[in-house]
């Protein structure tokens, strides 16, 4: 390692030790550190071209060492616990859903490989954190054990709309993979014009979204179909394509919810809670993102129920 490699990690691992993100997975830190470097890399100028830090290289360089530095600390950091999530998801729904065998060994290897593929893209990365929070913190768990608790909206989508003739554990699982592909898009395509309708919402044309999964199906041969459908369609709206399957419309609710949840965050008295607050706001905004509104307010009524 050169001395300028030495000395962007080090400036780079200075950054990401604020006391500010300690409560943040390894994805939002980047993203939060890279939103820093952006805003304020001219106001850094004379500090890192100066004899102490980088001397000789110009700005733009030793912003684009920093960043590759910077995505190379989340990776130590990020992929053992990622291959924990996928090594802890229970696939024998996929077995359900295909009618023949397949090793779950076989199929977490097959996914890793394809994250990793993924993880070496910046807008992947960007938009795969809320996906990585969500199953960080086992949002699906804790949304998919209450929604068959109540039996209301979510259970019957799930149980008679796609009719997922599965136990409860297995469902947990499919919205989890669900989630984990969200933003296989970001590994994979290249999005023409038209195809992705507002860069603010992420939200992707079904005709795209058609092109997504078959790409997909060449890339993760051992999934059902039903799988990578469900992945790809959490991009879609659900009020332009009523027909999304039910683990879409969690999947995308959950990880837009996880994209910037911090745990143990303190309220204030007299204030919502942060899921309660931030479905809220998603019930008053569901048009923008597509989002079920049915499902949202079940969501809701389950984070005032339980005070998350």
């Amino acid at each position: 390692m050169n001395q300028h490699q030495q000395k962007a990690g080090a400036f780079v691992h200075r950054l990401l030790a604020n006391p500010a993100l300690k409560q943040y997975t390894p994805l939002q830190k980047e993203e939060q550190v890279v939103q820093f470097l952006q805003s304020n890399i001219r106001q850094l100028g004379p500090t890192l071209m100066s004899p102490s830090f980088f001397p000789g290289l110009p700005l733009d360089q030793i912003q684009t060492l920093l960043l590759a530095n910077l995505r190379q600390l989340t990776n130590e950091r990020m992929l053992p616990a990622l291959k924990g999530i996928v090594q802890k998801i229970d696939f024998s729904f996929v077995q359900f859903l295909r009618q023949q065998q397949s090793r779950p060994s076989s199929i977490q290897d097959q996914i890793l490989r394809f994250l990793n593929l993924g993880l070496g893209k910046p807008e992947f990365r960007r938009n795969f954190a809320g996906c990585y929070t969500a199953l960080h913190y086992d949002f699906p768990a804790r949304y998919v054990n209450e929604a068959f608790r109540m039996r209301r909206h979510i259970h019957f989508e799930l149980t008679k709309v796609q009719r997922l003739k599965m136990s409860k554990e297995e469902i947990k699982s499919f919205v989890e993979v669900t989630i984990l592909l969200q933003a296989a898009g970001y590994a994979l395509g290249n999005a023409g014009e038209g195809d992705i309708l507002d860069p603010r919402s992420g939200l992707i044309s079904s005709g795209y979204a058609k092109n997504l999964m078959e790409l997909m199906k060449g890339e993760l041969t051992l999934l059902p179909p039903q799988v990578i459908s469900s992945a790809v369609n959490t991009n879609v709206s659900f009020l332009e394509n009523p027909q999304l399957e039910t683990t879409s419309r969690i999947g995308a609710i959950l990880s837009a919810r996880a994209k910037n949840y911090t745990p143990d965050m303190k309220v204030d008295r007299g204030a919502d809670t942060p899921d309660k607050s931030w479905l809220s706001i998603a019930r008053r905004n569901y048009k923008f993102y597509g989002f079920d509104i049915k499902m949202l307010d079940e969501m809701y009524m389950i984070a005032a129920e339980n005070g998350w």
